[in-house]
């Protein structure tokens, strides 16, 4: 999913046992299973489904739910280029672990460190942390030798969530209200921070934005930032003389007084344009970013899901009633707004979409169906080209390699399970295609990790009520997967290709990774960070 995007969440859509926001790892796809309905957790039933079988033929979906987003990343721990970071907000220190030695060092932070993001760096590797009692940031820079430098600088108080350039110059600090129980309407949450991370000319700027930002974006060339909030589009100019300063408030609707809840907002990640999807609209907004002007996109029926290829050469939207996928060309749509290609999908209800990174394809799918199949959109060709592949149970949440070359597929629990609990995956190869894998869980997926060439997955299980925990690795040449028991709850995964192993975090008092080695399949768990991080078992499979 794009980071620029912001779509309105769902009730189930929250996250578990920890702060969700950026990927749990710059060096894969990967994400969290928040619908998951695992007893103990706060998703109730499982996300769209539950009661709502298929309607009609298949390729319409006119009487179902709505699609629901159930996707949603971890923050902490991190990853950079060899190493893991965690944060422990009891004790004030950040550890990072060396993925390749295992070796565990700790550092000081501010107090109560618990947001963690990666930072892109040429030379080292660095990461971010929120300390939220000390309302302060701790940038943390490990270079070659692992030898740790910190600089710890004010940000705006209850900050929860950051934003990243693509090369690492800037982060922003700002807080997402959906994280905040029981804020009232007198919080605005609209101060950010923007933090210059140039080693040896660190700095933080606190700026104003509009009302309740619900995401926050850098423009590739990492000029100007955008906040989506519920007035419109605040712009701030990095290059300001003087230092970063809010330009401009842009409007992302003809009407002041629409509600900004039924908007799903992406900006593309050159800074040029907003697109604006409403729910229950056949409409589009396309938003020209430096001058306010709106462009109104005509589609053939309400529009379900939308998304910008990261690219931002294409955006794909999704027609659930009618059975069509639109393709935007990006920026023609701006001069041209009735020229773009449609696809009819047939023989499958789509109403939500999962683009590729790195490549010009994105699979469609309905979470809201019962139905056991997604549908490849080739948008490279013209017209653009579907297929539709096969699986074995209903669809809950797509994760795509960046490759576009496979995939993992988790789906609703399975019926015919003794406690209604247990969930199931599926292992899809699409280049070469090769028939969907299914793999039943004893305990229902939460978390997602794929290598950005999708050679390499993780997927982890979690049932606390019964205790059982899981991480499955899978080798997708082969389709090989195993299964690995975990002695405590799975929070969050991620892969590290330049070390070669899988890790995922686990929930313990003193800390606890187990790191996977991709090619052998041997594991390795760490437990007490603070304790000398001495490793306590170790299996191979």
């Amino acid at each position: 999913m794009n980071s620029s995007r912001w779509r309105r969440r769902v009730a189930v859509a929250v996250a578990i046992g920890v702060i969700s926001g950026c990927a749990a790892s710059n060096e894969s796809t990967s994400g969290s299973f928040a619908g998951s309905p695992y007893p103990g957790g706060t998703g109730g039933a499982a996300a769209g489904g539950a009661g709502g079988g298929t309607s009609g033929a298949a390729g319409t979906g006119g009487s179902l739910p709505p699609e629901q987003e159930v996707e949603s990343a971890y923050e902490s721990p991190v990853a950079t280029g060899r190493y893991v970071w965690i944060a422990n907000p009891a004790s004030g220190r950040v550890a990072y672990v060396d993925a390749v030695t295992l070796e565990v060092k700790t550092t000081e932070a501010g107090n109560g460190p618990d947001v963690l993001a990666p930072v892109p760096d040429a030379n080292d590797d660095v990461a971010i942390v929120i300390n939220s009692l000390s309302s302060s940031a701790t940038i943390l820079r490990a270079d070659k030798s692992g030898a740790i430098d910190t600089k710890e600088l004010p940000i705006a108080a209850g900050s929860n969530s950051w934003a990243i350039s693509k090369n690492g110059a800037w982060a922003i600090a700002w807080t997402d209200a959906r994280n905040v129980s029981a804020a009232n309407d007198a919080q605005g949450f609209q101060d950010i921070t923007v933090v210059s991370t140039a080693k040896g000319q660190e700095s933080a700027t606190r700026l104003s934005v509009g009302y309740r930002p619900v995401a926050v974006s850098i423009a590739s060339d990492e000029s100007h930032a955008y906040a989506v909030t519920q007035d419109g589009v605040s712009v701030v100019d990095l290059q300001a003389a003087g230092g970063p300063a809010a330009t401009r408030l842009v409007p992302i609707s003809a009407d002041p007084l629409e509600d900004p809840g039924t908007r799903d907002v992406a900006i593309t990640p050159d800074g040029k344009f907003a697109l604006v999807r409403r729910d229950g609209s056949s409409h589009l907004s396309v938003v020209k970013l430096d001058d306010g002007q709106l462009i109104d996109v005509a589609l053939p029926g309400s529009v379900t899901d939308m998304d910008v290829s990261p690219d931002g050469t294409h955006a794909v939207a999704v027609i659930r009633d009618t059975g069509q996928a639109a393709v935007l060309p990006i920026p023609g749509i701006v001069t041209e707004p009735t020229t773009f290609d449609t696809v009819s999908v047939t023989d499958a209800v789509v109403g939500s979409v999962a683009m590729a990174a790195g490549a010009e394809t994105a699979l469609l799918y309905s979470n809201a169906s019962d139905q056991e199949r997604v549908v490849q959109l080739d948008y490279s060709a013209s017209p653009p080209a579907t297929q539709t592949l096969k699986l074995h149970a209903p669809v809950l949440a797509v994760f795509v390699a960046s490759t576009g070359a496979n995939a993992i597929v988790l789906h609703n629990p399975l019926p015919g399970t003794p406690d209604g609990s247990a969930g199931a995956f599926s292992v899809m190869n699409i280049a070469p295609l090769l028939p969907a894998k299914i793999v039943g869980t004893k305990a229902p997926p939460s978390a997602v990790a794929l290598t950005p060439a999708g050679d390499f997955a993780v997927v982890a299980e979690r049932d606390d009520t019964t205790k059982v925990y899981g991480a499955y690795l899978i080798k997708s040449a082969n389709q090989q997967v195993d299964r690995y028991e975990l002695a405590s709850p799975p929070i969050a995964v991620g892969t590290l290709t330049a070390a070669r192993r899988a890790y995922v975090a686990q929930k313990h008092p003193e800390g606890r990774l187990t790191f996977i080695d991709l090619d052998s399949g041997q594991a390795r768990t760490l437990t007490g960070f603070e304790l000398g991080a001495r490793v306590v078992d170790g299996t191979s499979n």
